[in-house]
């Protein structure tokens, strides 16, 4: 219990959420810096040797393929489409990329109670997929093509997937943390 509420825990949520409101907000407005800024910030604070995990890095490049693959997936399949485009228009936005990166960095961190039982993965990435989607659409960073239901379904089922990966390759042979 002392883990998951230990400053270092409570700072990576807190970052971790400001750069998900950068992200979004950001996006609606049409700016990246804001995402990139808190992005950095997190990643700053995050892979100091003191805190790093030895799989951050390894989550941080992961993330950046899911996202890619994921989210430029439901542009190309006419899912959804997001507020700030990509310079290349079939690929998911920058933003949306500093924000997986981002969300890698919470696995090993405030998130680390995922490992706990190979359930969890699975069922916040069903229930926390659409929600954190939703949010984006209500913000107006993201804008859905197809029925509310379907992309919520469709999002459930990406990030169920998503996370049980992220959560399975945070394991690396009981290693914790790298110290300098």
């Amino acid at each position: 219990m002392k883990e998951l509420l230990s400053t270092s825990v409570i700072i990576n949520a807190v970052l971790f959420q400001c750069a998900w409101f950068a992200c979004v907000l950001g996006s609606a407005k049409g700016l990246t810096w804001p995402a990139a800024l808190c992005f950095i910030a997190l990643a700053i604070f995050q892979l100091q040797n003191k805190r790093r995990h030895s799989t951050d890095v390894r989550l941080l490049f992961v993330s950046v393929l899911l996202g890619l693959l994921i989210d430029s997936f439901w542009i190309n399949a006419g899912i959804m489409s997001f507020t700030e485009s990509s310079p290349v228009p079939q690929l998911a936005p920058a933003w949306i990329i500093l924000l997986w990166m981002s969300f890698a960095l919470t696995i090993n961190h405030s998130l680390k109670w995922l490992n706990k039982h190979p359930a969890l993965p699975i069922s916040m990435g069903l229930i926390g997929g659409p929600i954190s989607y939703l949010a984006g659409l209500k913000f107006g960073a993201v804008e859905y093509l197809q029925s509310t239901l379907l992309t919520s379904i469709l999002l459930g089922l990406a990030w169920a997937a998503s996370l049980t990966v992220l959560v399975k390759l945070s394991h690396d042979n009981g290693s914790k943390r790298i110290n300098a």
